[in-house]
């Protein structure tokens, strides 16, 4: 029991400072995962310095957990494999976020921020404090202030049901509606029901300037539309 207590306190103290690496890295990548929570993505806080924790403890045992056997003859190893896996083996994450639903992708920003999440763990798990701490800035000022600057110049798929009478005009007047705002009608999906009304399940293209509320109130200017849902 002595002999294995004073292998632990041994180990303790000469890597103890690799701890501080790990903390920092869980510490940038609670920072970027913040972000993503205020935002209401799945992948907040916990997720973001569980990714930055463990890239750094892979860096840790990639850069210093082979020095015990690397002077024996015969034996080599590279101590860039397990690092280099970790960008790879991240990407399922990032995979886990993604959700795709007819012309809409969401996730894309979320898992490209888990890869780089990733990389900044690598990088404190590796001592260069300055590029992994330099690159959560840089990540929060993409994620937060580029987001406001593009906001009103990128386009957004949205997707909206409606109940409409039954008139073929009805569909027509409501496209040239939304083109004279600069909104394009991607696709219409037709569902019948029984009490002679039409459903429509629409996806439109829109600057993120124009709000779901304009979009709304343009529909229930219609007579012919009866229900809008988002």
């Amino acid at each position: 029991m002595k002999e294995i207590l004073s292998i632990v306190t041994e180990d303790f103290s000469e890597n103890s400072f690799y701890l501080i690496r790990m903390i920092i890295s869980a510490l940038c990548g609670a920072m970027i995962g913040l972000e993503r929570s205020r935002r209401q993505k799945d992948a907040g806080i916990r997720t973001h310095m569980i990714v930055a924790l463990g890239a750094a403890l892979s860096m840790l045992v990639s850069k210093y957990g082979f020095f015990d056997v690397v002077g024996f003859d015969g034996i080599s190893a590279d101590a860039s494999r397990i690092a280099a896996n970790v960008t790879t083996g991240v990407s399922f994450l990032g995979a886990g976020v993604i959700f795709v639903k007819d012309l809409s992708i969401k996730g894309l920003t979320t898992a490209a921020g888990i890869w780089t999440t990733a990389a900044v763990g690598l990088a404190i798990g590796a001592g260069m404090y300055t590029v992994g701490i330099g690159s959560t800035v840089l990540m929060i000022i993409l994620q937060v202030i580029l987001h406001k600057f593009f906001s009103g110049l990128e386009n957004t798929l949205n997707e909206f049901t409606i109940v409409i009478k039954e008139n073929p005009s009805t569909i027509e007047s409501f496209k040239k509606a939304l083109a004279d705002i600069n909104i394009t009608l991607e696709s219409c999906k037709m569902k019948r029901n029984s009490d002679g009304t039409v459903k429509l399940d629409v996806t439109i293209k829109k600057a993120r300037s124009i709000s779901m509320y304009e979009i709304i109130e343009l529909a229930q200017s219609n007579p012919d539309i009866i229900e809008v849902k988002i």
